[in-house]
């Protein structure tokens, strides 16, 4: 059984999953363009690290940022071949960053976490975790050191090895999500999660019109448009028609892939997965590895094609 150290409140006030909006996820790398390395000795040896509120810079190992990042990322610590997974999968996003050659008033990334894949203060771990700070940290680091240097590659560049909290029975593609096709991040199977939520018809209608001045009384909600994977892309309800994505946002609701029913003046959303639903599944990724599935396996699993190699 997961051992959940964190807090929800605590939880959802350092991560997020959807723009704008904490509701149950984490904050993922979303994939970007990396012009293919030749090799995958690094330019530099450290992140540099951006205090959007007083400008300072900062500097830390690569193997440091990489514990604090994966504290941040997941709501309970994983077993140990999961665990070292999503190790390596910050620590490609470190690689990705430096590699990038792009920066943020000459940082590679800030603490503004809707931007980019951050890393808890150890002051904020300590207040996250608690009492379990201590066995926490020690299980990242193990996992850290286990796989000391290792990333995430495909072809000659890092991959974007992006990531959620759990997904709907399928991963979904990244070319569903973000539109742009990555040969890595395709649907597989993985875990199912279920998640209920209620709201009257009344207090639907009150949150679609607080943000759309044209929306009416709630008439039912039509799903226009799922993936193979249930991700909704559109759904109209109220008289207006948006994304799955920013419905769930409005009802902040585990990720856009849901059911709707009624029972009398009450509406049921049936929520599968926690995330965008892309890439790596954190709760799949736990299974396969009390399965007695190794770590490598199982980034293989999840993003298909992908090797490891050494930073330099």
């Amino acid at each position: 059984m997961r051992s959940f150290f964190k807090s929800v409140i605590l939880w959802a006030a350092v991560i997020c999953i959807l723009p704008a909006a904490a509701a149950g996820g984490i904050r993922e790398d979303k994939p970007e363009t990396v012009q293919a390395a030749q090799s995958i000795a690094l330019p530099e040896k450290k992140l540099r690290l951006l205090c959007s509120e007083t400008g300072e810079i900062t500097e830390t190992d690569i193997e440091d940022y990489v514990v604090f990042a994966v504290l941040e990322e997941v709501p309970f610590i994983p077993d140990k071949e999961a665990l070292k997974a999503q190790v390596c999968a910050a620590r490609t996003y470190a690689a990705r960053r430096i590699l990038s050659g792009e920066t943020e008033k000459g940082a590679h990334i800030s603490d503004d976490s809707s931007i980019y894949q951050t890393a808890l203060t150890e002051a904020d771990a300590r207040a996250v975790y608690g009492e379990d700070y201590d066995e926490a940290v020690s299980a990242v680091r193990a996992a850290a050191k286990a796989t000391e240097g290792e990333i995430i590659m495909y072809g000659e560049a890092p991959a974007a090895a992006v990531f959620h909290v759990s997904s709907a029975g399928v991963t979904e593609s990244a070319e569903n999500i973000w539109g742009k096709e990555y040969p890595y991040l395709v649907s597989v199977s993985s875990d199912c999660t279920e998640a209920r939520r209620e709201f009257t018809k009344a207090e639907l209608a009150a949150r679609i019109s607080s943000e759309y001045a044209e929306a009416s009384e709630y008439d039912g909600t039509e799903i226009l448009s799922a993936t193979e994977a249930g991700t909704v892309l559109e759904v109209k309800l109220c008289g207006v028609s948006l994304s799955g994505t920013r419905l769930a946002e409005l009802l902040s609701l585990d990720s856009a892939a849901f059911e709707v029913s009624e029972q009398g003046e009450k509406v049921i959303f049936t929520v599968k997965g926690s995330g965008h639903l892309a890439g790596m599944s954190i709760c799949g990724a736990d299974e396969l590895s009390r399965e007695g599935m190794g770590y490598r396996d199982i980034l293989e699993h999840y993003y298909p094609g992908t090797y490891i190699q050494i930073i330099q």
